[in-house]
């Protein structure tokens, strides 16, 4: 009996002499879950050691980052010198451009609505996780995507939502990023992240925002908690936005369960920040702050708790981080990672990233890294390109993109003004045009493809078409089309957008079209067209008024160029046609246009083109222009030759980002030989001759551009030797 009880109390005394185990659990709330940092820092200046810290959603990125090795001044340090705003902004969609055919003009797609006979939608979110993963991927790189959670400086879980089977997911290893992506998937806004064995996943805050009794079941003697969600919004002008609404009802659905939890917690902070909406960045200072507050007010309460803690530690608020205190990891090999539900047609190559191999992955091969994603996750036509490191030095590029649907709509528009002494009869000039496509693929469950175009602006058109894919295989795709199109407005050079005395813009033009289409890979294009235009001029001056001809052309487009921006690629455009009017009709184009990048925010371009055009001379489409963004410097839009060559260089460099979107500077040197022919004129021209009475000209040119979703915008000032001027700003 004796010895029972003096082995009984030598168990209490030796349970009584080990460290408790502390817990921080974390909520989710959005921008709101910035609080957590002052909460943090109010237990560290308590001298309480952390053991465990579980979170949700943006529980889980603050406490990841701190479990991870980052300080409380880190995190701050990581928030001011991110730009939190540009996170959100982008769609995870890339925008389409149409490309496909040599020298066409291109728009991008300021709005794109995929639908099938099941839904509306081609991404189940309105915000893109292609920036936010870049940031994941630097902050957590010098840990493998296999790591063990328990071996971080401070042993870390996460909390997510299974979509299908609304289950829990407790992360404890693998990839940080990956984790903390999962557990901050809030619905609508965010897409469900693929785990990786088959689930999808979506925020945690669905079924546990505060995860108290996790961490108790994980072996927590004592929990501190913080929870940013306790307060609802009830000013009805704060839920007028998607955002707002979808984290309000992941708060009402999810409270009560949290509210269950408070008294379960040693220590629970209950922070009023119900002003502030998910997504409301731009003020955590006042987010901290608030929570600052509050931790000040329950100081006591914490103090207390040391007190219970057999060891209480002081901490250095202004340390060096043990994450700091990590090497940067050497990229040793690539290796691709497919994050899709389904088989992505256009593939990322490892040997993409050869370069890396042997750099360390610092800030400036980061940046440099993420740039080249940004631009392979738009000609890949992704919803994300980013990375992180695997073990022994692997560099994963993590690739991931959404089914296409089987119809679309698509809306955009192109527009530029400006001053030039190089106009014809005018000093200034404005255009805008509207665009809208629609398609419907798998027509009648065949592979019929069914298609309507319509433009409005200084040109209006409406276009059918349909489009049957002849042959499909491993190397391409040959496509046999028909197309009809009625065209009216500006179409002669007297009816110009830029001609001052331009009679008034009443031409039609009806269209049909057949063609054979072969594409080669990402970046080849090879079609065949028979055509035949039967134009109406509006213009007396023309003779006859009735233009009717036809015939074939052949053309090919090589395209590694996404926009004028990219800093590497090249594209390659050739056409030839011949036809028959009152005469024999032909045009004969080339150009080539190479980028190199020389370093991360500087490339260099050179160029050249050369065309020769004798199609009926009344009509805007038989000429080339000389003059606007991409051609000799101080020559304005519509400039227009029937023989042309021209060479240039350019160097671009890129700027900060406004918003997220990158800005650049270019200045191009570009010039030419030129026949004189004037097209404003009326007259009809010599045929026997090619470039009649040349000239030649050289302009030099400053321009700025932005990047942005509505299209490249351009703001440009060119001038030439021989005093031609113009100033221009465009969106394309």
């Amino acid at each position: 009996m004796r010895r029972g009880l003096a082995l009984l109390l030598l168990l209490l005394l030796l349970s009584s002499s080990l460290p408790a185990k502390v817990a921080l659990v974390l909520s989710g709330g959005g921008a709101r879950g910035l609080a957590h940092i002052a909460i943090i820092e109010a237990v560290e200046g308590a001298g309480i050691p952390i053991d465990l810290v579980v979170g949700t959603s943006m529980g889980a990125l603050v406490g990841g980052l701190y479990s991870a090795g980052y300080t409380p001044a880190e995190i701050r340090r990581v928030i001011d010198e991110t730009d939190l705003f540009s996170l959100f902004i982008q769609s995870p969609l890339v925008a389409g451009r149409s490309q496909n055919k040599a020298f066409s003009s291109s728009y991008e797609h300021t709005f794109s609505l995929g639908f099938t006979d099941s839904g509306i939608g081609d991404a189940p979110a309105i915000i893109g996780d292609q920036r936010i993963l870049e940031l994941l991927g630097f902050l957590f790189a010098k840990y493998p995507d296999t790591i063990d959670f328990d071996d971080l400086p401070i042993p870390f879980r996460a909390v997510s939502t299974d979509v299908v089977t609304a289950d829990a997911v407790i992360h404890d290893r693998g990839s940080l990023s990956r984790a903390i992506r999962s557990s901050i998937a809030i619905p609508i806004v965010f897409s469900p992240f693929p785990s990786g064995d088959g689930r999808l996943l979506l925020d945690g805050g669905l079924v546990d925002n505060l995860p108290i009794l996790v961490a108790r079941e994980l072996g927590a003697d004592y929990v501190i908690a913080s929870d940013v969600n306790d307060e609802l919004i009830e000013d009805l002008s704060q839920l007028e936005s998607l955002s707002a609404i979808a984290m309000q009802t992941v708060t009402l659905a999810t409270r009560n369960k949290a509210i269950s939890q408070h008294d379960r917690a040693d220590v629970l902070f209950r922070i009023p920040l119900k002003e502030f909406n998910a997504l409301d960045f731009a003020s955590y200072p006042v987010i901290i702050e608030r929570g600052a507050t509050v931790a000040a007010r329950q100081q006591d309460e914490l103090e207390g708790l040391a007190e219970q803690i057999t060891e209480r530690v002081t901490i250095d608020p202004d340390r060096v981080g043990p994450y700091r205190l990590m090497a940067d990891p050497v990229i040793r090999s690539v290796r691709i990672v497919d994050l899709s539900t389904h088989r992505l047609r256009r593939q990322v190559e490892a040997s993409t990233f050869n370069t890396f191999i042997g750099r360390r992955l610092d800030e400036k091969t980061a940046r440099e890294l993420n740039l080249l994603l940004r631009e392979l996750r738009i000609t890949k036509g992704l919803s994300t390109l980013t990375y992180e490191m695997g073990e022994e030095g692997t560099l994963v590029i993590l690739q991931r993109g959404f089914r296409r649907s089987n119809g679309q709509i698509n809306m955009g528009f192109t527009s530029d003004a400006g001053f030039s002494n190089a106009l014809v009869s005018t000093g200034s000039w404005f255009r805008a045009d509207a665009f809208l496509d629609a398609s419907i693929e798998e027509v009648f469950t065949s592979p019929l493809t069914m298609s309507i175009s319509a433009q409005l602006g200084t040109q209006s058109l409406m276009q059918v078409g349909i489009s049957y894919p002849f042959s499909v295989s491993h190397w391409g795709t040959v496509d046999v089309d028909f197309t009809f199109a009625y065209r009216v407005g500006g179409l002669t050079a007297l009816s110009a957008a830029i001609n001052g005395k331009r009679s008034a813009p009443l031409d039609r033009q009806i269209a049909p079209t057949v063609g054979i289409e072969a594409t080669l890979g990402d970046h080849t294009w090879l079609r065949l067209d028979g055509y035949y235009n039967l134009a109406f001029l509006h213009n007396t001056i023309y003779e006859p008024k009735v233009l009717s001809f036809g015939g074939f052309v052949g053309s090919m487009l090589y395209n590694t160029l996404e926009n004028r921006f990219s800093s590497r690629g090249m594209r390659l455009d050739f056409l030839a046609s011949i036809g028959l009017s009152d005469r024999l009709e032909w045009s004969v184009r080339f150009a080539f246009q190479h980028n190199i990048a020389i370093a991360v925010d500087d490339s260099f371009r050179y160029d050249l083109s050369v065309s020769i055009l004798r199609m009926p001379y009344p009509l805007l489409d038989s000429y080339a222009e000389i003059g606007s963004i991409d051609g000799i410097p101080g020559y304005s839009p519509l400039t227009l030759r029937r023989d042309s060559a021209t060479a240039g260089v350019v160097w671009q460099h890129r700027l900060v980002e406004v918003l997220g979107y990158p800005t650049y500077a270019r200045l191009a040197v570009r010039g030419g030989i030129f026949d004189t022919y004037d097209p404003y004129g009326g007259a009809k021209p010599d045929v026997s001759t090619i470039f009649f009475e040349p000239d030649w000209d050289l302009g030099f040119a400053l321009a700025a551009g932005l990047d942005a979703p509505i299209g490249e915008v351009i703001l440009s000032f060119g001038i030439s030797v021989k005093g031609r001027m113009t100033f221009a700003i465009g969106i394309h």
